[in-house]
């Protein structure tokens, strides 16, 4: 481990001193083959569908870092039996952007199980996900020695206006946000750190369009069997093992996902207006600034919005492979 790693660890171990338990199953989350890493604030509009749908696909045990809400979501947390809270007092920007706590529950807790780490509005689809479960999916990946899945960020919006847009806890984000984005993904490969960098979709068409190098990217890493010394080091873009970040990169037999993102809705406008005002998101809050700007916009284009239909649709469409997982 050399000087700036070390740096690194020592940082995580700072920041964890911040995260105080709220309700944390600790005999469950032993018990748990699989867990999912979360960090969030003021996203109880989001949790009740987001719990349902990772509960299907087979996740095991909730970790979740509650960072200052105030719309009840660590009381709501604490009642469920397959979650664990923690409260993240300290500062999302100074931590990392949230990574650091996240990093160091996944090394407390995740060695030997498979983890997912995503954002409370991002939902991972992989081939065949309707019917087999992320056990099913771990297992190919293991007959593969694939210790990660490799996932595109897709956009998806609705036909209408943001404030049309309205997201309640009942709602399926899939038939609220149908569409996105077909034609104006770009990617590129580091050969010398193994990154591999996805930009594009409705972002940076509607957002970034006089620039478009300043587009978020869409590569992530949600799915990791995790080890001990891994870490994410790049929300989760980027792992610090270089073999991870894109396990499909000249293998045809490997498998891919996506993970469907439910960002553009209603809240959006007022989320833009309070993280600018926080100043705690990368580049000075630059994306929020953009969202605010645009005001209430519309992200369909008959020309490039396609609606979302299941998995096969994905694979047929080049976003994921299916590899060998017949």
């Amino acid at each position: 481990m050399n000087r700036e790693e070390r740096a690194v660890v020592r940082r995580i171990r700072q920041n964890a001193r911040q995260i105080v338990p709220r309700a944390v199953k600790r005999d469950a989350i032993r018990g748990a083959w699989s867990l999912l890493v979360c960090c969030a604030r003021n996203e109880m509009a989001r949790f009740p569908g987001f719990l349902a749908y990772y509960r299907r696909l087979g996740v095991a045990h909730f970790l979740v870092l509650d960072n200052q809400s105030e719309d009840g979501l660590s009381d709501y947390l604490a009642q469920q039996p397959d979650c664990s809270v923690w409260l993240a007092d300290g500062s999302y920007k100074d931590s990392n952007f949230g990574m650091d706590w996240c990093n160091h529950l996944l090394a407390e807790h995740g060695s030997g199980k498979w983890c997912v780490t995503v954002d409370p509005d991002e939902f991972l689809v992989y081939p065949h996900c309707e019917l087999r479960g992320l056990r099913s999916l771990t297992r190919h990946m293991e007959s593969l020695r694939q210790d990660s899945l490799f996932s595109v960020l897709i956009d998806a919006y609705s036909p209408g206006r943001l404030s049309q847009t309205r997201l309640g806890t009942d709602t399926d984000p899939f038939a609220l946000c149908p569409y996105f984005d077909r034609f104006n993904l770009t990617q590129r490969y580091n050969e010398q750190n193994g990154n591999f960098w996805v930009q594009g979709g409705v972002r940076m068409r509607r957002f970034f369009a006089d620039t478009p190098e300043r587009a978020p990217a869409l590569n992530k890493v949600p799915l990791v069997r995790w080890r001990p010394g891994l870490r994410y080091v790049s929300s989760m873009h980027h792992l610090n093992d270089p073999t991870l970040n894109c396990t499909i990169h000249k293998r045809p037999e490997a498998i891919s996902g996506v993970l469907f993102h439910f960002k553009y809705v209603s809240l959006l406008q007022e989320k833009a207006a309070e993280e600018i005002q926080r100043a705690q998101h990368y580049a000075g809050s630059q994306e929020y600034r953009a969202y605010l700007d645009a005001g209430d916009v519309v992200l369909y284009d008959p020309q490039i919005s396609i609606r979302y239909r299941d998995s096969e649709q994905m694979q047929d469409l080049g976003f994921m492979q299916r590899g060998t997982w017949y």
